[in-house]
């Protein structure tokens, strides 16, 4: 078993009778997993869900084993296990870089300067710490982002478009540094998105169309 599994998660919209996500069984073991789709196809849909975000119509969410939806207290989750990247950054922007990024340990009030001090060096942000989130280029906002998402040591990082804003350079960059950052400290990466080239720091990856999951593919140094 993975650390996160869902079974039968389905999500539907009252309003006009759209069923976004139909019926998605996945075990997400630990490592890199991306999950591809156009447009409208249901994938974020399917993060928000998994990312307690978003409570699904049907189906189940289990972490650790653990029904997320039933047994587990969902803001602890939200605080201590799970982070969360967006392809919009939102930053919070009437406070600097140090507090955007130190704000979940704030709210969880925990003391985390030196797994602060080790992310604004990995990610080389340590120039941009007393300057807004308005005054950064969009490369250097989502680095502010992932560091966000990894102060507080989480076992899940679920990112959404997370280079949906960027150019093609700092795409590359963007991506490399939460690749390597995940795997650094141990975190389990579930992202979606449209492009295609992300595929190649997949350790795992899924397509999805009309809601449903038609491919499910392991790459292990280079096989399937």
């Amino acid at each position: 078993m993975g650390i996160l599994r869902c079974t039968g998660l389905s999500k539907t919209y009252p309003q006009g009778h759209v069923q976004a996500v139909k019926d998605v069984s996945i075990d997400f073991e630990r490592g890199i997993h991306i999950i591809m789709g156009k447009s409208g196809c249901g994938k974020s849909t399917l993060l928000h869900m998994l990312g307690t975000l978003e409570k699904p119509s049907s189906g189940d969410v289990f972490y650790h084993e653990v029904n997320v939806y039933k047994e587990a207290a969902l803001e602890d989750l939200r605080q201590n296990h799970f982070g969360f990247i967006f392809q919009s950054y939102n930053l919070i922007p009437e406070i600097n870089v140090r507090d955007n990024i130190l704000m979940p340990a704030y709210i969880a009030k925990k003391h985390e300067m030196n797994r602060f001090n080790d992310l604004v060096e990995k990610l080389g942000i340590g120039k941009n710490l007393k300057q807004m989130p308005e005054t950064l280029s969009g490369g250097e906002q989502q680095r502010v982002a992932i560091a966000r998402a990894l102060i507080n040591g989480p076992d899940i990082i679920f990112a959404d478009e997370p280079t949906g804003n960027l150019d093609e350079i700092n795409k590359d960059i963007v991506m490399d540094l939460l690749v390597s950052s995940c795997k650094e400290f141990n975190s389990l990466l579930i992202m979606v998105t449209h492009d295609y080239d992300q595929l190649k720091y997949a350790d795992y990856r899924y397509t999805m169309r009309d809601g449903r999951m038609l491919l499910h593919e392991e790459d292990s140094n280079g096989s399937e």
